[in-house]
């Protein structure tokens, strides 16, 4: 099972897509690398996983438990 999970993450701003269907898988004890150019949504990504911004649709998960809107 892995730690942390993100199943179609999106997120919108004004109509323009910062996030469309994401999905990762992160397994415990490894080290995970995000890599992009700029504007990809790198940082969208982050800050929707941490709860500084809300997806408009998809999950989190964290240790098998939904951690979505947490905050």
């Amino acid at each position: 099972m892995p730690l942390l999970e993100v199943r179609a993450l999106t997120r919108h701003y004004y109509g323009v897509h910062a996030l469309r269907g994401v999905d990762l898988s992160i397994e415990e004890g490894r080290i995970t690398g995000l890599i992009g150019p700029n504007g990809a949504g790198k940082t969208t990504l982050f800050n929707c996983i941490t709860g500084l911004v809300p997806p408009h649709s998809g999950s989190v998960l964290f240790n098998g438990r939904t951690i979505t809107f947490w905050l």
